[in-house]
């Protein structure tokens, strides 16, 4: 279960690298201009994701999200929490990421 949750980290990684390909920086932008654009994308899109996750739990499994967090939980474990109650996050995490990408390439 923890190569999914590398897979799920690869995967924004991918995300990010398509982001930027798509947005087509200038080439005389400098290498450690475009690794801060990066790592700035990326932490936007987890925040997105974030935000998505505790939008969509109820107080009460919000609580039991952030002791979770809190107690630095196991992230597989998290992981199938978020899954257990909120059962189409898959969805609604593309749906982010699809509106994420239409925003910033706009």
């Amino acid at each position: 279960m923890q190569n999914q949750n590398v897979d799920k980290g690869l995967d924004l990684q991918m995300f990010v690298n398509r982001l930027m390909e798509e947005k087509k920086f200038p080439e005389s932008l400098k290498p450690d201009a475009l690794e801060q654009i990066k790592a700035d994308l990326l932490s936007r899109v987890e925040d997105r994701i974030n935000a998505l996750i505790i939008n969509n739990l109820s107080e009460e499994n919000l609580d039991i999200f952030n002791k979770m967090l809190d107690e630095k939980g196991n992230d597989t474990e998290i992981q199938a929490f978020c899954e257990k109650c909120i059962p189409d996050l898959a969805q609604l995490i593309a749906t982010e990421l699809t509106v994420f990408r239409q925003t910033y390439l706009s």
